[in-house]
């Protein structure tokens, strides 16, 4: 077992960095994962507004009042450096003048400069605030059309633009299967990709490269440790790795169930299991390239981040569009969100096809893994023959 104790005696020592990364996520992970299990509660958007009322008419008063409802509202000094920093430090999202004679155009259905505004360029408030105005004018001007007085044409208006719509969620959990599946462990799962492509790309790369070293390994090779012997001990230490890490996400998770898993929620645990074989297998891959520290911090962050967001880990699946979805279908996190998504019920759920987007998650592991055997033995076989060709010339 001396290759199985150095390799642990490297663990020991490359240890910290993963441990950085496994306590950041956990810490992060948690308040954002509870966070995001209250994302489908809606609340109608409030806005802090400011109103000038020049006008000071029944119908600018009536105009106020529907605004006031809906927002929280901003007393302001009429000056405009005053307007301008309450603007920039966002006390205020959004400005309303209502211009004097706004009552005796708006009978006349002329809705040209009756109101005037100050606001950040490029504010959703803008498209907010406006849209609601446009709604409320055009409503008034069609009641005037169909015969109303301007009284009743702005108290008709109010009530059209107050009515509210409902608003419905849908959930392609039926049966209510996924009970045993909360919002806030879905969200937790979903953001462990990329912690395990990180972790197992910054700590187990340098790992395998330290042993891989040519003064080690031919060292080994001149030793009574068999190749085959070698290589299970290393396989070994690798496969404690990366066990104790999943263990540990796994563990955490529990914490976060409320107790011991049940139902999906064994589902969601196999996955990440499968996805930890394939994080450790495009370690492996990295490291058979033997690539410079640098290069393996770059690398890591390439992956991480370029899987997260091709594959619906940082940016849900539903606003990717056609062209990333069908990239991202040749990673494997996609299938690991794909399952995940159906596990929390945003997909329907289909038991024969969550397993058979596991099963492309173990095919990815499986052939991430041949490739790291190719390349060793490309390597091998080169290096045997350089020195080949180099006693022959000699």
């Amino acid at each position: 077992m001396q290759v199985f104790n150095a390799y642990m005696k490297v663990l020991k020592k490359k240890l910290p960095v993963a441990m950085i990364y496994v306590i950041v996520f956990l810490t992060i992970a948690f308040p954002m994962s509870r966070a995001g299990a209250n994302s489908d509660k809606f609340e109608a958007t409030k806005l802090d507004i400011c109103i000038f009322d020049e006008d000071n008419t029944p119908e600018s008063k009536a105009l106020c009042d529907l605004i006031v409802k809906d927002n929280d509202i901003v007393e302001l000094e009429n000056d405009k450096d005053v307007i301008t920093d309450a603007l920039y430090y966002e006390s205020a999202d959004y400005v309303l003048i209502i211009n004097k004679g706004y009552a005796e155009k708006l009978a006349e259905g002329d809705t040209e400069e009756i109101f005037g505004s100050y606001h950040l360029h490029d504010s959703y408030s803008i498209v907010y605030v406006e849209q609601f105005l446009n709604e409320y004018t055009s409503a008034v001007k069609a009641y005037l059309a169909g015969g109303l007085d301007l009284d009743e044409a702005v108290k008709s208006a109010g009530e059209a633009v107050s009515v509210e719509a409902e608003v419905n969620y849908e959930s392609f959990d039926e049966d209510n299967s996924s009970a045993d599946f909360p919002k806030a462990f879905s969200f937790y799962f979903q953001y462990m990709p990329y912690i395990l492509l990180s972790v197992m790309i910054s700590a187990l790369c340098p790992i395998l490269l330290t042993m891989g070293r040519k003064d080690i390994r031919y060292r080994t090779n001149c030793s009574s440790v068999r190749p085959s012997s070698y290589t299970m001990q290393i396989l070994a230490g690798s496969a404690l790795f990366v066990i104790a890490l999943w263990l540990i996400f796994a563990a955490a998770g529990a914490v976060l169930y409320g107790g011991m898993y049940q139902g999906k929620g064994w589902y969601a645990v196999l996955n990440s299991f499968i996805f930890s074989l394939v994080a450790a297998s495009i370690a492996v891959l990295v490291a058979s390239f033997s690539p410079s520290d640098r290069i393996v911090s770059l690398i890591t962050q390439v992956v991480g981040l370029g899987m997260s967001f091709l594959c619906g880990i940082f940016v849900p699946m539903s606003m990717l569009g056609e062209g990333v979805l069908a990239a991202g279908r040749f990673l494997p996190a996609y299938w690991y969100i794909k399952a995940n998504n159906m596990l929390a019920g945003s997909e329907p759920y289909d038991g024969s096809k969550l397993m058979q987007y596991m099963l492309i998650e173990a095919a990815f592991a499986v052939v991430l893994a041949i490739l790291s055997l190719v390349v060793n033995r490309v390597k091998y076989t080169g290096g045997l023959k350089a020195k080949g060709a180099a006693k022959a010339a000699a």
